[in-house]
């Protein structure tokens, strides 16, 4: 976290400049989630589509034995 200020004792020059650095922040913070969010999604979906193939194998295997 950060530390407390009273925005009063600041000068205005100053919060603009906050303005400006928690704007590249949140920026490259949402950049970085929506990849990483991305990027798990994606396993995720590989993951379940290996599950769904074993199964339709394991099933047409099982299918083929007792016919």
């Amino acid at each position: 976290m950060g530390t407390k200020i009273r925005v009063d004792q600041v000068p205005a020059d100053d919060i603009e400049d906050w303005d400006d650095d928690f704007e590249d922040r949140d920026t490259s913070t949402r950049g970085k989630k929506i990849s990483y969010n991305s990027k798990k999604r994606r396993q995720i979906e590989e993951r379940m589509e290996e599950r769904l193939l074993a199964r339709q194998i394991s099933s047409g295997y099982e299918d083929s034995l007792y016919e």
